[in-house]
């Protein structure tokens, strides 16, 4: 199981931005909604380990205003890793088997897309960071009803993962993440391979894209807008 050391030793930055969505309730799980209920296309985002970052609500933002219904679940419940808490490894792998553990997230999972189900969402697709792309990854391979999923850099990749999902994948590591090369290659044999797609940021850090990226720095923000764009593409290909 892949996990960066820099996960554990990098805080997330203090990011201020004004959020456009509005917060809601799905039954009583906790979430952000950004862009248009009125879309057929939906994407539910899973944030990595500080939750509800200010990154995070303005990427879905952003995805919103392409034309994207998106939902963000408060899957930790207002209960996210403290930097030291992320810095203590067995603070780590006991949240990775209780609250972070999929079989802990799947009902979650499962309340969101039949949201988008019951508000007429023809197609849906995921998009984890971090420990969302464990998340997502897995979902493609148990759940029913996604289209496409992205994992951006992802942690918790294990052997086999990739080959497992049902949907197109799409894969942005960054230098920090280890090469996934074969394991990109062991989906050849699907016939959605055509639509899925690897790019890798070596010139960004574990979490530029989520709650570590300064996108008041001006090189990490066209890193992180470079990957939005790619996020952008693929979902309108794949919804």
């Amino acid at each position: 199981m892949s996990f960066p050391a820099a996960c554990c030793n990098t805080p997330p930055v203090k990011a201020a931005y004004t959020a456009k969505g509005t917060k809601g309730n799905i039954g009583d799980l906790e979430c952000y909604f950004s862009g248009s209920k009125a879309s057929k296309r939906g994407i539910l985002v899973n944030y990595d380990i500080f939750g509800m970052h200010a990154n995070v609500v303005q990427l879905c933002d952003i995805l919103g205003e392409m034309g994207f219904y998106v939902v963000l679940p408060d899957l930790v419940h207002g209960k996210p890793l403290t930097e030291a808490e992320v810095g203590n490894r067995d603070t780590f792998n006991s949240f990775c088997k209780n609250a972070g553990s999929w079989e802990t997230n799947e009902p979650s999972y499962q309340k969101v897309l039949d949201y988008f189900k019951q508000n007429n969402v023809e197609s849906v697709g995921a998009i984890g960071f971090c420990w969302g792309g464990k998340m997502v990854i897995t979902a493609l391979s148990k759940l029913k009803g996604l289209k496409g999923g992205a994992i951006v850099h992802p942690a918790l990749i294990e052997a086999g993962d990739m080959a497992k999902v049902n949907a197109p994948l799409m894969v942005l590591p960054s230098k920090d993440e280890p090469d996934f090369t074969a394991e990109f290659d062991s989906m050849k044999d699907k016939a959605f391979f055509s639509q899925c797609f690897m790019e890798r940021f070596d010139d960004m850090f574990h979490g530029f894209c989520g709650a570590r990226g300064d996108w008041g720095n001006s090189e990490q923000a066209k890193r992180a807008n470079d990957a939005i764009k790619l996020l952008v593409e693929f979902f309108n290909k794949v919804l």
